[in-house]
């Protein structure tokens, strides 16, 4: 039986990652990739906390509260730790794994409903700052794949026409959040747009395991075959 060099384990059983041993076949080292979703729901304490309200309101990001794992019916590999949405049917996870925004090593990418996909920041952190400064950015987005012109100064007075103390806002998200405007977001935005995305979204697990072996399968054609 051929050893692979690399196995997935299914996260979404679980919806954790934890407690993967290491596995040698034949003294043939074997890589884990952790796959599928884990969604991270802010806790029942810390749901009226206003910064949440702040970010949905200004900045159209609202965070994982009920969501379930039929609400995002794709499969990614590795794993996307689900953290919030928007209500343009974008939904925001963080590539192979998650910490907190201050240590975060882990890039931000999104989905859309239409699964196109692709990575948005190199971190927590980074994406708050986009979000918060640059809450149009799927439309920058969508306008560097149409190859269509846009001004951003004409975007950001769109976009505050409609909120009230959008500013006042803003402040406090950046404030209470420990965030500073970083005039290279948008320049970030569309390197990471144009860089591999770091993950491959499936339309099921059914459909991932047609290109890729998984831990519980290769173990029990392993015992099979031993028989």
């Amino acid at each position: 039986m051929e050893i692979p060099d690399e196995l997935l384990i299914d996260a979404e059983k679980t919806n954790n990652v934890a407690g993967h041993p290491v596995m040698t076949v034949e003294g043939k080292g074997i890589a884990y990739i952790i796959s599928g979703k884990i969604i991270v729901a802010v806790s029942d304490n810390e749901r009226t906390n206003k910064i949440y309200k702040l970010l949905e309101e200004n900045c159209d990001v609202i965070f994982c509260t009920t969501c379930k794992m039929g609400d995002f019916p794709f499969y990614p590999v590795p794993t996307l730790t689900i953290f919030a949405y928007d209500s343009k049917g974008n939904c925001f996870g963080t590539i192979g794994g998650m910490d907190d925004i201050e240590c975060d090593d882990y890039p931000v990418g999104y989905i859309n409903k239409e699964g196109m996909n692709g990575r948005i920041s190199s971190d927590l952190k980074e994406f708050l700052e986009l979000v918060t400064f640059y809450p149009y950015w799927s439309d920058i987005i969508k306008y560097e794949q149409m190859g269509v012109a846009y001004d951003i100064n004409d975007m950001d007075t769109k976009h505050r026409e409609d909120i009230p103390q959008y500013f006042a806002h803003q402040r406090e998200i950046a404030e209470t959040l420990k965030l500073s405007k970083n005039l290279q977001s948008i320049e970030l935005l569309i390197s990471n747009i144009r860089s591999s995305p770091g993950f491959v979204i499936y339309s099921s697990i059914s459909e991932a395991k047609k290109t890729n072996i998984f831990l519980e399968d290769y173990i029990l054609d392993f015992i099979e075959d031993k028989e």
